[in-house]
């Protein structure tokens, strides 16, 4: 019997029947033999007057999110709910709304989500956001064509968002699974959520680096960096682009996460990745609660220096000072440990002055790198020697926390 037949003529009622090795709904050996069966919900969505699959909870055109369900749709204006009767199962009825999301009140965690959809007489194209991050791709489905999507999301808030994307989107049913929560690791791991400053850059791009890629060198094997850090994200796109919530679904409790952001979220003249200093608040906030959530350490990284100066006095302007603010107030309103790298940064730029910090940053002269053959001038990021002396600067600040970081500190 296959996966999607299990899913309409039993509605995985029961949490420990038999399933494929590869089902998202599979229990660990551990939660088995502890008979703990995980948090799970079901919903079965078609027009109020058709019938429901058992063990499944009724989503109508009608159905309006209130507290004391606990689910349904912000807005019922754009709902349409469909009943097909040739059809059978989950497949008999199906529910299509645009410009409004179904809400599910959750506990906060992460979880396994399954929908499914299709029509029996129509083609239609589907896709899934989930918190705002695109979890399913827009796929086309011919008529007839039932396909059921699975995806894993880090609920923060406690309620998870759906929208449907696509040209006529449908929805046949959805069971949402909690995962089972995680143990600490011998040894933590660091993940670093960051922008290009902090990136790992590949060897044909020499001599650009990031901080994150240098961070290792300050300490010993036995703790894990796991460098996330991407060029040109700020902490909207980061996390709209679902990179947050993939550190989320793979923290341990005591793990680290740095969150350095600050240089595109000032790009008020990249509408895409622009974050206004209120919003960037509040998504600073998202990623403290969501670490903290699961047990985890969140560590906040004031925006690292630019190579910007007074050209008379030739000392360091404070780069990006709204977002070091923010970051410095955040840490204060949350009790979040913070480094301010922002501060000791411009403070190492002037010891160098204007012409010593060039060797930090990426100036290159024409032919001397393949990766640049007609030279480079870059205030922003930086060389290997720079990459380099900025992870210097940040690991001295991290071991001085009250942390287990110093204890894996190598210098």
């Amino acid at each position: 019997m296959t996966r999607r037949k299990r899913l309409i003529k039993k509605g995985l009622a029961i949490a420990l029947a038999s399933v494929t090795a590869a089902s998202v709904f599979t229990i660990s050996a551990t939660r088995v033999n502890s008979l703990e069966v995980p948090l799970q919900k079901r919903y079965d969505f078609g027009p109020s007057d058709s019938s429901v699959v058992a063990d499944y909870l009724k989503v109508t055109e009608e159905s309006i999110y209130s507290k004391e369900t606990g689910y349904g749709f912000s807005d019922i204006a754009n709902v349409m709910a469909i009943y097909q009767e040739e059809a059978q199962g989950i497949e008999r009825d199906f529910i299509s709304y645009s410009n409004t999301a179904f809400l599910v009140d959750l506990p906060n965690g992460d979880y396994t989500v399954s929908v499914v959809s299709g029509d029996i007489h129509e083609s239609t194209e589907f896709g899934i956001k989930a918190e705002s991050i695109q979890k399913v791709e827009n796929t086309s489905l011919h008529a007839g064509q039932i396909t059921e999507s699975d995806f894993e999301i880090a609920v923060i808030d406690g309620q998870l968002s759906i929208e449907l994307t696509g040209d006529q989107p449908k929805i046949n049913a959805i069971v949402i699974t909690k995962l089972p929560n995680r143990q600490a690791a011998k040894h933590p791991t660091v993940y670093v959520a960051s922008d290009s400053t902090a990136q790992t850059y590949k060897r044909d791009l020499k001599p650009q680096a990031g901080w994150g890629q240098m961070l290792p060198s300050y300490f010993n094997k036995k703790l894990t960096i796991a460098n996330h850090a991407i060029g040109g994200r700020s902490s909207r796109t980061f996390y709209t682009e679902g990179r947050l919530d993939n550190i989320l679904r793979e923290l341990k409790p005591r793990d680290f996460v740095l969150i350095q952001f600050g240089h595109n979220d000032a790009t008020s003249f990249v509408p895409e990745r622009y974050t206004p200093v209120a919003d960037f608040k509040e998504y600073m906030k998202t990623y403290v609660t969501g670490v903290r959530q699961r047990a985890g350490i969140p560590i906040l990284i004031t925006p690292v220096g630019r190579r910007d100066f007074d050209t008379e006095t030739e000392k360091f302007n404070t780069s990006f000072p709204e977002y070091k603010q923010a970051m410095e107030e955040i840490s204060k309103d949350l009790d979040v440990l913070l480094v301010d790298l922002n501060t000791s940064s411009r403070e190492y730029y002037d010891e160098l002055g204007p012409e010593g910090t060039r060797s930090v940053f990426l100036h290159v002269d024409e032919g001397t790198y393949s990766a640049f053959p007609e030279g480079k001038i870059d205030d922003t990021h930086f060389q290997e020697y720079g990459a380099d002396q900025i992870a210097k600067l940040l690991s001295e600040g991290l071991v001085k926390l009250d942390t287990t970081l110093a204890e894996y500190y190598k210098l």
